[in-house]
C-alpha cells in the first residue's frame, strides 16, 4: 500500500491514471463480494467490508510511523460527513440493492454517482465546467432509466436503493475533496474503522445473525484490497482533479464491475444492459474529455501553473 503515500504534486496525467486504477479496484468490489453475501444482513456485510478497508489502511498508516494527519479541527466536519454518508448510509443501501439484483446491473447503475458528484460539485462547491458535463449527466440518467424501464431490467426498489446510495456517495466525494490534502491512510483508516464498527453494531442490535467465518473473511478481504487500496489512490487523484472530474474518471468503475459480473459470475447480457452501458459510457466519456480544469473556492487553475496538467 505504499502507493497511497506518493507526493501531492502529481501531474494531471498521472492523477488520471491513478484515478483509473482506483476506479478499477472499486468497480471490482461489487461482483467480488457478491458470492459472499447470500443470506447475510446488508448492513452487517457493509460493516465487515469497511472493517477490512480500515484495517488495511491502519496497517499502512502505522507502518509509515504515524505521520501528521494534516486535518485541522475545523475540517473534522467533512470527515464526519464522509463517514456517515459514504461509510454508513451508502454501503447499506447498495448492499441491499445488490442482494436483490445482479452484480452487473448494480455495477452499471452505480454510474449515477457521477451525476450526483458533478451536480454537487458545481452547485454546492462552485467547481466550474462546460455544458458538456451536463449533457453527460443526461446520458447517464438515460442509461439508469434503461436498466429499469424495459423487460429484463432492474426491479424498482433495488434500483432506488442503488441510486440513493450513489447520492450519498456524491456527498461523500465532495466532502472528501475538502480534506483531500490530509494523509490518505489516516483518513481512510478512520473512515473504514468507524463505518465498519457502526454498521456491524447496528446490524447486531437490529437482530442480524452472524454468518459463517468464511463469508466474513471473504467480505473483509474484498474491503481490504478493493476498498482500501482504491481509497488511497482515489484521494491522490482528487487532490489534482477536483470532485466532479475525479468522479467522471471514476465512472469507469461500474464497467469493470459489469464485465466481471458477466465474465466470472456468468450473469446474463440483456438488451437493457447493452443500452444502459452505451448511454452511460457516452456520458462518462463526455465527463472525461471536459476541457476546463475545475476552479472553485478550494481549487486553483492548475492549467497555467503546469503545462502537463
Amino acid at each position: 500500500m505504499g502507493a497511497m503515500t506518493t507526493s501531492h504534486n502529481l501531474s494531471r496525467t498521472a492523477a488520471i491514471w491513478v484515478t483509473l486504477a482506483s476506479a478499477a479496484l472499486f468497480g471490482l468490489a461489487t461482483p467480488a463480494v457478491k458470492p459472499f453475501i447470500a443470506g447475510i444482513d446488508p448492513q452487517l456485510a457493509a460493516g465487515v467490508l469497511y472493517l477490512g478497508m480500515g484495517m488495511g489502511l491502519l496497517i499502512a498508516y502505522l507502518s509509515r510511523g504515524t505521520p501528521a494527519p494534516n486535518v485541522a479541527k475545523s475540517e473534522t466536519k467533512w470527515l464526519l460527513i464522509s463517514v456517515i454518508c459514504g461509510g454508513i448510509v451508502a454501503p447499506w443501501l447498495i448492499f441491499w440493492g445488490l442482494a436483490h439484483a445482479t452484480a452487473t446491473a448494480t455495477s452499471l447503475l452505480a454510474n449515477t454517482e457521477v451525476v450526483f458528484s458533478t451536480l454537487l460539485a458545481r452547485f454546492w462547491f462552485g467547481e466550474r465546467y462546460s455544458n458538456r458535463l451536463f449533457i453527460g449527466v443526461v446520458l447517464i440518467v438515460g442509461g439508469a432509466m434503461a436498466l429499469g424501464g424495459l423487460r429484463g431490467g432492474m426491479d424498482p426498489l433495488p434500483a432506488v436503493a442503488v441510486v440513493a446510495a450513489c447520492a450519498f456517495w456524491g456527498v461523500d466525494n465532495n466532502a472528501m475533496r475538502q480534506i483531500s490534502h490530509a494523509d490518505a491512510s489516516f483518513v481512510g483508516s478512520i473512515k473504514g474503522s468507524v463505518a465498519g464498527v457502526s454498521n456491524v453494531l447496528l446490524a447486531i442490535v437490529w437482530g442480524a445473525s452472524i454468518p459463517a467465518t468464511g463469508s466474513l473473511l471473504g467480505i473483509m478481504a474484498v474491503g481490504l484490497v478493493c476498498y482500501g487500496a482504491s481509497f488511497g489512490l482515489y484521494v491522490q487523484g482528487l487532490r489534482v482533479l477536483g470532485a466532479a472530474r475525479t468522479s467522471a474518471f471514476y465512472g469507469t468503475a461500474p464497467f469493470a464491475g459489469a464485465l466481471m459480473g458477466v465474465g466470472l459470475l456468468h450473469e446474463p447480457v440483456t438488451v437493457n444492459l447493452v443500452a444502459s452501458a452505451a448511454l452511460m459510457g457516452a456520458g462518462v466519456w463526455l465527463h472525461a474529455v471536459e476541457p476546463h480544469p475545475p476552479i472553485g473556492p478550494h481549487l486553483v487553475d492548475v492549467a497555467d501553473a503546469d503545462p502537463d496538467r
